[in-house]
This record gives structure tokens, C-alpha cells and sequence, in this order.
């Protein structure tokens, strides 16, 4: 199929879109809460049925269960304009995707260009093996930041058995794309956890015997196919064990990895320089440690500079400020869950203020998580949930707003001139379109089972 201009125009609005972070500075909300309480949105259960004439039409790429790859969408219409495979994106555009794909007992591997026809070269590899993917979020990823190498984990059921005694990673030479690839072997149950900017570092989790989410994380020189003898421990806690289950990843322009992990004792992020192979954790609210359900709402989200990571769990009510430079807490506030926050009752008027696009994927300028977005201008940051959006300002990390209450928000995304949020809700895998000064839900994309909103640009 070639591309057509239309599609060149897609691409390009959507290379926009992963670049305005300093870029659009909407409008902020008051420095305070107004005496009346914080306004609900809770016309969230009754979209409108028609698209209005005072709504915003843009494109939306998303994602089904039940569909291969992903989908630019008319958020007006529902009308499918481009189709693309599920890949790791190796531009922020979208226009070059990394894609692995089974055929019989092999795979191939493509370096596909959606603006020639989506054709690129390709390469196949004896057995079956996939782009590895980090905790809940679906979008591949093991693709260096340099795109010079992927890196493939198998695609079998004993290749994520516990305990196996033997994983296996297939590296490929991405530019240009040439094979053969290289297997590299690793003795013991291993997982993909990050790779280094200029991909000769693997960085990999190893599952240790004994306790439940027991783990290490090793490296291994991908020129060399070998793993370091040295263990990549907490450098400000030596020898502490570490133990949890990974849900949400930021890969930032330095090439340090923020991993969340759902502990046992409580949540922590685990800060990976991939450059110089060390790490340290930053513990984060222990509260309900206990509750799988709520552990899985925490997200995070980065401002614009990098100068600080957010960790958001809008279940919890709870929002923790990292200084990226030091690696510690700068802040951290306990907002109570969406019910103590905000009275049933609350009415007044909302600020609204732009928003970062939410995705799944992993953008140039550093990733957007599912869970946690902030603002371009950084004034605020907005934490989605299983009952609505709380939106955080920054300054001071108190709860000024929520939206959409009472309905459980998986992803969002905002047009880059800061006049409409989409929301993606867990309800059927709906996508609503939202005032952002309001609150009220101007529309809802035709179609459902949507379970990715990955980009928004305008129409």
C-alpha cells in the first residue's frame, strides 16, 4: 500500500505531538480550591451521543485486543485511516517501527518505513521470538535509544515458565538491519529489564529461587555475548534484597530507566543508569502494600526537563515527587482516595490546564506512562484511576480537581493546543472527549474494546 499524503500528514501531526512538551502551555488552574469543594465531571456516565459542533475532531492512534497492530483513528467518525503493526517505534512519528513477526518455525524481523510503503529490509531468525514488553503495558520495547539494536526474548510458554533452567535473547543489528542474529544464552530464569543508549548493554532481571519476586538485576556485553560477574545492587543500600513485580517504566534521555515495581513491604521505583551499570531504589508509600488491585494504579510520568519524575496512584491518593538529578524523594503527599478528597456533593468551577499525551508507547524525549501525565508547562500533573482523574498541582502536589468521577480511566491524551482531553475508560474500552475547562464530556468515539490510546493530533 503506498502512502498516501494524507497518511504523510498523519505521521507528521503525530511527530508534533511527541514534541510538545516545552512547546503548548495551557491554561493552569487556580492556586486554590474554591470554599464550594472540587467540581465532579460526573456526566462521565452519560456521554453525548453525537459528536458537537464545539468539540474537537483529531486523530487518535489506538490499539484492540481482538486486532493486530494499532490504528489511526477520526475520534469523530471511528474511521480507520492507517493501520500499522504492533512494533517498537524506532521515530518519534511512528513512521519507522522495529517489528517481529511469527512466520511458521521462524520469525521475521523488519525494519519497516511507513512512508515507503511500509516495506524496509528484513531478516529471518530460526524459531519464535517476540519484542519483550515491561509489566502491564502492552507496546513492545528492546530497541537502544541510538536504534542501532533490538533485543528479541522467546515466544514460547517455557520461555516465562518460573524457574526455568536456561533463557534465551536474540540480539539484531537494527542499523542497518543485517543479520544473522545473535543468541545469547543466560543459565537460569531471566527477563528483559532495560538497554543501555548505545546497545552493548543488556540489562537483565534474574529470578532468584526461595521467596516470591525475589530478583537481581545483572548486565551482559552484548559484543562480547557475556554476563558481568558483578551484580547490579542498590548503591545506597548494598546488599538489601530486592523483591517485587515490575508494572510501569520511563526510559529517560540520559539513559537511566525508572522502573515501578509493586513490592512486598510497599512500592519502589528502580533507578537503572544503563551507561555506568548501577542503580538505586526509592522507596515509595507503603500503604496498603497488601492490595494487588490498588498496587497496579500507580503510574509515572516525567516533567518536560527531566528534572523530576512523579509517581501517582490515584486509587491511593497518594503522589511522590523524585528529584531525577539525586535520586530521592523530593515530596510526598497523602491526598486520601478520590472519596475523601473530593465530597459527593463538590461544585464549582475547573481550570484547565494541557496535559502531556498519554501512551503506551515509548516516544523520543522520554516515554508518557499509562497511569501518570503531567503538564507541558509542568504546573500540574493528573493521576487516572479506577474512579476518575485526580489532577495534582506540582507545586505544592495538592489535589485540585477530578474528572470523569465514578469511572475508571485507564489512559489519557490531550490535542496539543490544549482544548480537548481524550479519555480512554475501562467501561467497554470507550474513548470520550472532555472539556478540559469543564470537565463535561463533549462527545464519545464510535467503537468500542479499545484497550490503547497511544497518540492524539489534530484533525
Amino acid at each position: 500500500m503506498k502512502a498516501t499524503r494524507t497518511t504523510i500528514r498523519i505521521l507528521f501531526g503525530l511527530a508534533l505531538i511527541s514534541t510538545t512538551g516545552c512547546g503548548v502551555a495551557g491554561k493552569s488552574p487556580a492556586d486554590s480550591i474554591p470554599s464550594g469543594g472540587v467540581p465532579s465531571a460526573s456526566a462521565a456516565a452519560e456521554p453525548a451521543s453525537a459528536w458537537p459542533a464545539g468539540a474537537v475532531d483529531a486523530w487518535l492512534m489506538v490499539g484492540k485486543t481482538d486486532d493486530w497492530g494499532v490504528r489511526v483513528i477520526q475520534a469523530s467518525t471511528g474511521d480507520s485511516l492507517l493501520h500499522l503493526p504492533t512494533g517498537a517505534a524506532a521515530r518519534p512519528d511512528w513512521g519507522r517501527e522495529i517489528v517481529a513477526t511469527a512466520a511458521g518455525p521462524n520469525t521475521i524481523v523488519q525494519d519497516l518505513v511507513v512512508e515507503s510503503a511500509f516495506e524496509g529490509p528484513k531478516i529471518t531468525i530460526d524459531g519464535a521470538w517476540r519484542l519483550p514488553t515491561i509489566g502491564y503495558d502492552p507496546t513492545p520495547v528492546g530497541l537502544s535509544a541510538d536504534g542501532s539494536t533490538a533485543v528479541l526474548v522467546e515466544a514460547t510458554p517455557a520461555a516465562s515458565e518460573a524457574g526455568r533452567a536456561l533463557s534465551r535473547f536474540a540480539v539484531v543489528s537494527v542499523v542497518p538491519l543485517e543479520g544473522p542474529a545473535r543468541i545469547v544464552e543466560l543459565h537460569g530464569s531471566f527477563d528483559f529489564d532495560a538497554i543501555s543508549s548505545d546497545g552493548r548493554i543488556l540489562y537483565v532481571v534474574e529470578h532468584l529461587p526461595g521467596d516470591v519476586g525475589r530478583y537481581q538485576v545483572r548486565a551482559v556485553d552484548l559484543p562480547a555475548g557475556t554476563m558481568r560477574e558483578a551484580i547490579i545492587a542498590d548503591k545506597a543500600n548494598l546488599g538489601e534484597a530486592m523483591a517485587g513485580w515490575p508494572v510501569a517504566q520511563l526510559r529517560a534521555p540520559t539513559g537511566v530507566v525508572f522502573t515501578l515495581y509493586r513490592g512486598l513491604e510497599h512500592p519502589f521505583v528502580h533507578a537503572l543508569n544503563t551507561a555506568e551499570g548501577w542503580a538505586v531504589c526509592i522507596d515509595l508509600p507503603g500503604a496498603h502494600a497488601g492490595d494487588k488491585e490498588a498496587a497496579l494504579q500507580w503510574g509515572l510520568a516525567a516533567s518536560a526537563d527531566w528534572r523530576t519524575v512523579y509517581a501517582a496512584n490515584a486509587a491511593l491518593g497518594l503522589v511522590s515527587e523524585v528529584d531525577t538529578a539525586e535520586l530521592r524523594i523530593r515530596r510526598e503527599v497523602s491526598l486520601g482516595t478520590m472519596a475523601d478528597v473530593y465530597p459527593a456533593n463538590a461544585a464549582a468551577a475547573v481550570g484547565g490546564p494541557s496535559i502531556e499525551l498519554a501512551k503506551f508507547g515509548h516516544a523520543e524525549g522520554g516515554p508518557v506512562a499509562r497511569r501518570t501525565v503531567v503538564a507541558p508547562d509542568g504546573l500540574m500533573a493528573y493521576a487516572a484511576g479506577p474512579r476518575g482523574i485526580l489532577a495534582i498541582r506540582t507545586k505544592d502536589l495538592a489535589a485540585t480537581a477530578r474528572l470523569l468521577e465514578g469511572s475508571a480511566v485507564d489512559a489519557l491524551g490531550m490535542t496539543p493546543d490544549g482544548r480537548a482531553m481524550f479519555a480512554l475508560l475501562r467501561d467497554g474500552g470507550r474513548i470520550v472527549e472532555l472539556d478540559p475547562a469543564s470537565g463535561a464530556v463533549l462527545g464519545e468515539v464510535p467503537g468500542a474494546g479499545f484497550d490503547r490510546l497511544l497518540a492524539v493530533a489534530l484533525w
